[in-house]
């Protein structure tokens, strides 16, 4: 008679497996649910240890060669920078797209801009006009560079939106 009901060994000898197929297979489960949890352990202390650093975008950028900029007409948004840039007639200029009450992001709408997180609305100059905005949207310094690219800088702003303009007209 087999030593186990599913053994095809009969004869009982010192050969015969001294762990079961059960046992194994359980011990097989046991060992990869703690090679699962040692891998999440590994995981999340590498993830606390790589520095949780910000991206943030140059204060410097270019908006292109001069004849493409400064070719089209209107007024758009730039995601990676959060700004408006605003070309009319030949001239451009750049205003920051930032709320100045908790830094949300501005929408265009039809009567100028309006911040969806707290209310605070903009004519289109970005002047305040409502909500709890405590000053308005800045323009940044436009500027040709050095490469011959129409340069922003948003470290140098400006709130006269005439003397925003690139370039300026006498």
């Amino acid at each position: 008679m087999p030593k186990y009901r599913n053994s095809l060994n009969i004869d009982s000898d010192d050969k015969d497996p001294k762990i079961s197929r059960r046992s194994f297979l359980a011990l097989m489960g046991v060992g990869a649910c703690l090679i699962g949890v040692a891998g999440m352990a590994n995981v999340s202390i590498l993830g606390y240890l790589y520095p949780n650093a910000m991206k943030i975008p140059p204060m410097v950028f270019s908006l292109g060669r001069p004849e493409e900029v400064l070719s089209r007409d209107g007024k758009l948004f730039y995601a990676p920078q959060k700004v408006f840039i605003e070309t009319r007639s030949g001239k451009v200029r750049v205003q920051t797209a930032i709320c100045t009450h908790l830094g949300c992001t501005v929408h265009m709408v039809p009567t100028g801009y309006a911040c969806p997180c707290h209310g605070s609305t903009y004519d289109r100059h970005g002047k305040n006009t409502g909500g709890p905005a405590p000053l308005p949207l800045v323009y940044y310094d436009v500027y040709k560079g050095a490469s011959g690219d129409i340069m922003v800088d948003k470290s140098k702003t400006t709130l006269d939106w005439d003397k925003a303009w690139y370039p300026q007209t006498a």
